[in-house]
């Protein structure tokens, strides 16, 4: 009874923040009535700009602040790759999830060397549509050895997904805090990576591979056998001169991190011709 009675009194308190500058601090404050969590991420996601962290809470106490140069990467360069920024640009898909329902199979594995800093124990998140362009992102994570996320405990923040997506579209509707977007080209980069070096097939399997599926998981989403797969990897890995995935997403992830990125060129190719 006491745990609902502080959930009945935060939402209240959320609903009549709509349109204020506490708006996200009064959201957070939901959320901690409901499951314990060791940072809470509100971003927007937006196809052709850097991802915008609107608030941050975390238990380091650097509130509404990401740290680090890791982080500043996420922000301008990696989000790109984030399982949950690509189930809004790939498969335009919205609603409450857990990180293993839209990840690639090999997704963790793929890239532990890159997103370890994070040390996530467990993430879940919401995605709200916005318009084409733009989708609102809820992150929840647990970080360490903290336990995953229980059923009951998704369970209740799936209830909240309709309630929390129509009162954050009216706070958005109100107060404009997006500020001036800095434009981005890593979409492109991803988009045009292996385009002109490798054939439609070897492109779609590069594409799929950079994002952390498996042979297996590939053959599935194309439709095509196990062992074509495996002969369009080693065609790419042949005119790339690389020899395994690792190899192709340490490159990938190499180029995302230069100071400037051209826009419509093959980095797959101009590596190659280096």
């Amino acid at each position: 009874m006491m745990k609902l009675n502080l959930y009945s009194t935060a939402l209240i308190s959320l609903t009549q923040s709509v349109g204020k500058s506490d708006f996200y601090e009064k959201l957070k404050d939901v959320m901690a009535t409901l499951i314990d969590f060791d940072e809470l991420l509100i971003l927007q996601f937006n196809r052709s700009t850097n991802a915008k962290l609107y608030y941050r809470f975390g238990i380091d106490g650097n509130k509404n602040n990401l740290c680090g140069e890791e982080s500043w990467r996420y922000l301008t360069r990696l989000y790109v790759l984030d399982p949950f920024y690509r189930a809004f640009v790939d498969k335009a898909r919205f609603g409450f999830f857990s990180l293993e329902d839209v990840a690639p199979d090999e997704f963790s594995s793929s890239y532990s060397s890159y997103f370890n800093f994070l040390n996530v124990a467990d993430e879940v998140g919401y995605l709200f549509s916005q318009d084409n362009d733009n989708c609102f992102h809820i992150d929840i994570s647990r970080f360490g050895d903290n336990k995953k996320f229980n059923t009951e405990e998704k369970q209740q923040l799936l209830q909240l997904f309709e309630p929390l997506r129509a009162l954050c579209n009216s706070h958005l509707t109100i107060f404009d805090d997006t500020g001036e977007a800095s434009h981005s080209n890593v979409e492109n980069v991803l988009i045009n990576f292996g385009r002109d070096i490798l054939t439609k097939k070897e492109y779609q399997v590069c594409q799929l591979l950079l994002q952390g599926y498996s042979t297996k998981a590939i053959a599935s989403i194309m439709e095509i056998g196990y062992e074509t797969v495996k002969m369009h990897k080693k065609n790419i890995y042949g005119k790339t001169y690389l020899s395994s995935q690792s190899e192709l997403l340490a490159l990938f992830i190499d180029i995302l991190q230069q100071d400037s990125l051209a826009e419509d060129v093959d980095h797959l190719l101009l590596s190659v011709q280096e």
